[in-house]
């Protein structure tokens, strides 16, 4: 077998029924495997990911247990890429699917399109490296997790965890969204006084204490499993009726809605995977702040408002300030706020994170939808850089969900 090429016909001798290809030799030096179970590769993943180079987006947490309820619901099939050094040590793990589309195969992240990171799982020492191994094998490694129609990969940081993207020789186009995070420390004052002006913390300080007069105000998280579901059904709610106020609808369905709740069922109390901190004034939620904890950092998943006359105080941005003081407290390195252009995120972040899109056809029918796609992502993008535009799409939004 030539390096960078490999036989199509049986797979070697002794491989698992549910490795999907035979093992790929490419220099320098690492071994190929493709996959479509979670299960088998469970101890290894969660024992890598613990010093590699990833996101919550790719824990074994995340993608097992999206597989079991979203991805199952949506007909996705896994294609988890697996690279190898002679020693049979894992080097990194790409987890992507691919789904149907108007009966075309398209190979996308795992997870999408609630995967606010297109990335893998990288060994830290491989990363120095990985940009020039992918400009020669990449093509090979995305050929292998195929066959597929098109290539959809999506919300690709130009950097992260200090090296550039690995698979940045794909990048086609800028994508419609960026991210934003907020490097932390362990004194939280001295975060909040560097990223807030005097005049917003003055005007912060009179809502809390004015929120504070109309009764007893607390925040924290659940106590135990059961009353972790009872805070997810009504975050879900909230959100879905506020969302409803700018005409959105559908963002979370049922599969999302079992995924979530299925992570929280997973977890380790001791060692919680998923935060819904809440913030409460005379026992009623006014606002719940969902987050995952992993790999030293806060992730930002699912916010929700409650529609009653104290949003005059602003309980969702006290709610994001104690959040954020909680996860310093924790020892916690950064708190990412997830994809999305939005004002709060705008002061708050120190890191801005452009993300980008790779599109690519590999049959004369992907090739029309890849078309589309672009333009779909370019209108997009347009659209949220500019506040008119930006306006105009929300009043459609309400007009049409007026007339439904």
């Amino acid at each position: 077998m030539r390096p960078g090429h490999w036989s199509v016909g049986r797979p070697y001798a002794g491989v698992d029924e549910k490795t999907l290809a035979p093992v790929v030799k490419l220099r320098p030096a690492l071994s190929l495997s493709v996959h479509a179970c979670f299960e088998e590769l469970r101890s290894e993943w969660t024992a890598f990911e613990k010093h590699a180079a990833t996101t919550v987006y790719q824990s074994h947490m995340w993608c097992a247990t999206w597989q079991e309820t979203a991805g199952a619901a949506r007909g996705t099939m896994p294609r988890i890429v697996v690279a190898r050094n002679p020693a049979g040590q894992i080097v990194f793990i790409l987890p992507m699917q691919v789904r149907r589309s108007f009966g075309l195969r398209i190979l996308e992240w795992h997870g999408a399109p609630h995967c606010n990171y297109g990335y893998g799982v990288f060994a830290r020492s491989f990363l120095p490296m990985a940009g020039s191994w992918f400009n020669e094998h990449g093509a090979e490694v995305l050929e292998i997790a195929g066959p597929a129609d098109a290539i959809a990969l999506t919300d690709m940081p130009d950097a992260l965890c200090g090296h550039s993207h690995p698979l940045r020789f794909l990048f086609t186009m800028r994508g419609p969204n960026r991210s934003y995070s907020l490097a932390l420390e362990p004194n939280y004052e001295s975060v909040y006084a560097s990223r807030r002006s005097k005049e917003s913390r003055r005007t912060a300080c009179k809502k809390d204490k004015a929120l504070a007069r109309t009764g007893s105000v607390e925040f924290g998280l659940p106590r135990g499993k059961e009353e972790t579901r009872e805070v997810l059904d009504i975050m879900f709610r909230q959100q879905e009726s506020r969302l409803a106020e700018q005409g959105v609808h559908g963002a979370f369905g049922e599969a999302e809605r079992r995924f979530i709740h299925r992570l929280a069922e997973k977890q380790d109390e001791t060692r919680p995977f998923l935060l819904p901190y809440t913030l409460r004034c005379n026992g009623e939620i006014l606002a719940v702040m969902l987050g995952g904890s992993f790999g030293g950092t806060y992730w930002a998943l699912i916010s929700s408002l409650a529609s009653t006359p104290l949003r005059k105080y602003s309980p969702g941005d006290l709610a994001l300030r104690q959040t954020i003081e909680a996860a310093c407290q924790s020892g916690l390195d950064s708190f990412d706020f997830a994809a999305g252009d939005t004002s709060y995120k705008l002061h708050w972040a120190s890191d801005v994170l452009p993300l980008n899109t790779a599109l690519k056809a590999n049959t004369l029918r992907g090739f029309a939808w890849t078309a589309l796609a672009a333009l779909a992502t370019l209108v997009k993008h347009h659209v949220k850089r500019s506040p008119a535009l930006r306006q105009a799409a929300l009043g459609l939004r309400r007009w049409i969900a007026g007339r439904g």
